[in-house]
């Protein structure tokens, strides 16, 4: 059993590889801060601009289990070196691009190498915890995609700004060098391939339950989730006649509180409370935040009042699902295949959430309070799922 001393001399080692998956995040929030210049530089069509921002879910909703599988079979230290060292070249190689091909060529390579750091590190987070903290860390992995988002959309804009698009690609790409060393010396050393689970990952995590229903309610969850956060500046623009400016950051704030959640899920599971608790108050908090923001009738500061409840709330989904992938994953040599498969329905969700939300919107002449013909039943589906989960949490093993 580790001493308390020993558990605080991993905190520095748990942070770097966070960190890490902070830096990772970047690249999913660098596209949408430079899509105006982009569009304008490269005469990106419409439908080309959503491929450079939505790349990165394709990739995912398409292979997110053969990472994770990968990850296990292969070693999560390994597989995430290799991710940042190809997210690293190819984002060198999209601030060469003078076409909108080339860019989008170089964002399925950067999509790549994101989830190959994705599907690893939280196993690397899992084994440098101990019994008494895993939980508190897990729930501080879950911060990492929207802090990192979040922090690259706020600083984006001042950033290209001072040194182009392409300047900003550059910045991150040269960063993981840093990040690259950081994980070096944070991780524990790699276990090897566990004999006799080499093959046959995928259908041993699509039989176990618990991992499953993970999956399902992250799935429900980040359809939600970016059905109402990817719209909050759009609305201020088109409906309260805000800047383009303070509306991004508006979206950026809101994008960040998430992981307040996050974090207080990972420290209230620690100190006994149910997963399914943490689940359902969560779907309640953002069923109530959406009809705030979706609500026309509202004035601004209720509607970014309850996208503030939404977002923050929010993240206790993801916080609490990350905690569990040690206890649902079949055996530790799956633990990155869950994950895999959780980012894989996490990508699926992020995919329909807008899209039904939009074609709601647009078959209701314009009103967002269409989109919660969408937005409420996700919401139950999202609790009802999470009690599925805590029934085969309580059910023998």
């Amino acid at each position: 059993m580790s001493t308390a001393s020993e558990n605080v001399g991993q905190w520095p080692r748990i942070w770097a590889v966070f960190l890490t998956g902070v830096a990772a995040a970047f690249l999913v929030g660098k596209a949408p801060a430079a899509l105006p210049v982009l569009r304008a530089e490269l005469n990106l069509s419409l439908f080309q601009a959503g491929l450079v921002v939505s790349m990165f879910s394709l990739v995912a909703a398409v292979a997110g289990l053969f990472f994770g599988a990968l990850s296990d079979k292969w070693g999560q230290l390994r597989l995430a070196l290799v991710g940042l060292v190809l997210a690293a070249a190819a984002g060198a190689a999209g601030a060469a691009a003078d076409t909108g091909v080339t860019l989008i060529a170089s964002r399925v390579a950067e999509g790549v190498g994101f989830f190959m750091i994705s599907v690893s590190l939280p196993g690397l987070v899992l084994r440098l915890a101990d019994d008494r903290t895993r939980q508190t860390a897990m729930g501080l992995w879950g911060a990492y995609l929207p802090l990192g988002a979040g922090v690259i959309l706020l600083a984006g804009g001042v950033v290209i700004e001072s040194v182009g698009w392409r300047g900003l690609w550059l910045l991150i790409s040269a960063s993981y060098v840093v990040f690259f060393a950081a994980l070096v010396w944070a991780a524990p050393r790699e276990a090897g391939d566990v004999p006799g689970v080499g093959e046959g990952r995928v259908k041993a995590v699509l039989k176990t339950p618990g991992a499953v229903m993970l999956g399902a309610v992250f799935g429900c969850y980040s359809g939600q989730y970016m059905a109402v956060t990817s719209f909050v500046p759009l609305i201020l623009v088109e409906r309260a006649g805000w800047e383009l400016a303070p509306a991004a950051a508006v979206g950026a704030m809101i994008m960040v509180v998430n992981t307040t959640g996050n974090i207080a899920a990972g420290f209230l599971l620690d100190r006994g409370m149910r997963r399914q608790s943490l689940i359902v108050v969560a779907s309640a908090a953002m069923a109530l935040g959406a009809i705030m923001v979706m609500s026309s009738a509202l004035p601004v500061p209720v509607r970014i009042a309850g996208a503030v409840l939404f977002s923050s709330f929010g993240g206790m989904i993801p916080g609490s699902l990350f905690a569990g992938v040690a206890r649902h994953a079949p055996s530790r040599a799956h633990v990155s295949s869950v994950n895999g498969l959780m980012l894989q329905c996490v990508a699926i969700g992020q995919l329909i959430g807008p899209a039904v939300t939009t074609w709601l919107v647009a078959t209701g002449n314009g009103s967002w309070t269409m989109s919660l013909v969408y937005l409420l039943p996700m919401a139950a589906l999202t609790a009802i799922a999470g009690m599925v989960l805590g029934r085969i949490e309580r059910s023998p093993a």
